[in-house]
């Protein structure tokens, strides 16, 4: 096999690993964020409804 395949497929899957693990992070970071938000929206409107 030559250099430039045998490279680009080595490229391609480290790419692409490194995309699904940045997605992942993204995701679960986001739910926390989302999880978050959720919880301040409700303290605050608790507080305004007293």
């Amino acid at each position: 096999m030559s250099f430039w395949p045998q490279f680009w497929t080595w490229f391609l899957v480290v790419s692409l690993v490194l995309f699904v693990g940045l997605a992942v992070v993204v995701a679960i970071g986001g739910y926390f964020d989302i999880k978050a938000m959720f919880r301040s929206l409700r303290q605050r409107h608790e507080e305004e409804s007293r």
